[in-house]
This record gives C-alpha cells, sequence and structure tokens, in this order.
C-alpha cells in the first residue's frame, strides 16, 4: 500500500491536472483495475499544490471524469449490460441489483459513488443502463455522489498537508469508512420510511 501511494504521489505530480482528471473517468469505467487509485491521486495532487484554487479545480474535474467515464458503462449498460451484469456480478447481488434499481431509480447509484473501494460502483452503473433510469437523473446521482467523496478528500488533503500523504493509508481509510457508515445509515432510515409508507407497486415503471 505504501509502495502504491508513493508510486501515485509521483505520477499526480507528473500528470498534474490532466491526470486528476484522466484517472477519475478510468475509474468509473469498466477499463481500470486499481480501485482509488484516482482517490489517492487527486489526494496527492492537491496535497502537493497546497491551494485552495487547486483543490476546487481538481475536484471539480476529478467529479466530471468520473461523470464521463460512469456514462460510458452506463451506455454499454443500456445496449447489453443484463448479459453483462450475468458474467460479473453473482445471481443473488445482481437481482437485488436489478430490484433497488427498479424501486429507487438513480439514488443507489449516487449512494454507490460516495462508498470507499473496494465497494463494488460498476455493477450499480450497469444496472441503471440495464433498467433505463433517466440519464439526467443518473448524472446528477453520480455529480452528487462523487462530488461529496472528492470534496471530502480534497478537504482533508487541504487541512492535513503533507502529513496526508505520509499516513493516507491510515486517515485517507479511516476517513472514508466514517462516511461511508454515515451513507449506509441515510440509506437505512430511506428504506424504513419507505416501507412505512409504501407505494403501490403497479405505479413503479421500468424507467422510475
Amino acid at each position: 500500500m505504501r509502495a502504491a501511494i508513493r508510486i501515485l504521489v509521483v505520477l499526480a505530480r507528473t500528470l498534474g491536472i490532466v491526470g486528476v482528471f484522466g484517472l477519475a473517468f478510468f475509474d468509473s469505467s469498466l477499463l481500470f483495475a486499481f480501485p482509488g487509485a484516482n482517490d489517492l491521486a487527486l489526494i496527492s495532487f492537491v496535497a502537493a499544490k497546497a491551494s485552495w484554487g487547486w483543490a476546487v479545480l481538481a475536484a471539480v474535474l476529478a467529479t466530471s471524469g468520473s461523470i464521463m467515464g460512469a456514462l460510458v458503462t452506463f451506455r454499454l449498460g443500456r445496449k447489453g449490460g443484463a448479459e453483462l451484469l450475468r458474467r460479473r456480478v453473482p445471481e443473488v447481488l445482481r437481482e437485488r441489483l436489478i430490484t433497488w434499481t427498479r424501486r429507487f431509480g438513480a439514488l443507489p447509484v449516487g449512494l454507490a459513488a460516495v462508498l470507499p473501494p473496494p465497494f463494488p460502483y460498476a455493477p450499480f452503473v450497469i444496472s441503471a443502463g440495464v433498467m433505463d433510469v433517466p440519464r439526467p437523473r443518473f448524472v446528477l446521482a453520480v455529480a452528487v455522489g462523487r462530488g461529496v467523496r472528492y470534496s471530502l478528500e480534497v478537504a482533508l488533503a487541504m487541512v492535513l498537508g503533507r502529513r496526508f500523504t505520509r499516513h493516507m493509508s491510515v486517515v485517507y481509510w479511516t476517513a472514508l469508512k466514517i462516511l461511508g457508515l454515515l451513507v449506509v445509515v441515510a440509506l437505512l432510515t430511506l428504506l424504513v420510511l419507505r416501507l412505512l409508507n409504501p407505494r403501490d407497486p403497479a405505479s413503479v415503471s421500468l424507467k422510475d
């Protein structure tokens, strides 16, 4: 982990803001195999710059890159995502994904966008495509989810500075675990409210 962090610190300084955007793009697509690399590169870049202007720009570009990468996966989900889910996701989880997406629309994608790796994000994006979630809602969910996550990361990087990069393996995962716990609590609260006020199943369509 520490070796990977050192490599990403060098990578972030070498590629700069373009690297932050590119890693965020690939992380949200099906083309990347190092979950969390974009987060670590973003934090390293912001800590090295130590400027709120750069921090805000980096968070915006990382969020934009994530949206664009997710849209690529979303389109794949619309075209042939059912088979992709069948090959990549266990049946039990696959059925739950479809059920959650049918019932809550883009909300599961937004929540998954906040949660840290190794939480599986791509299956939620593919499922949204399969269930034909309206694109504006999908984009909004990804923007809010990733925006919250990246904003927290750059804020921590600015407040803690280079100390964050030296102890990133502890601080980063601790912070994201706390955030993940808050998201889970929010999701459970929403589910309870839904159960207390159920909608007519007949009114739920595949595009809802």
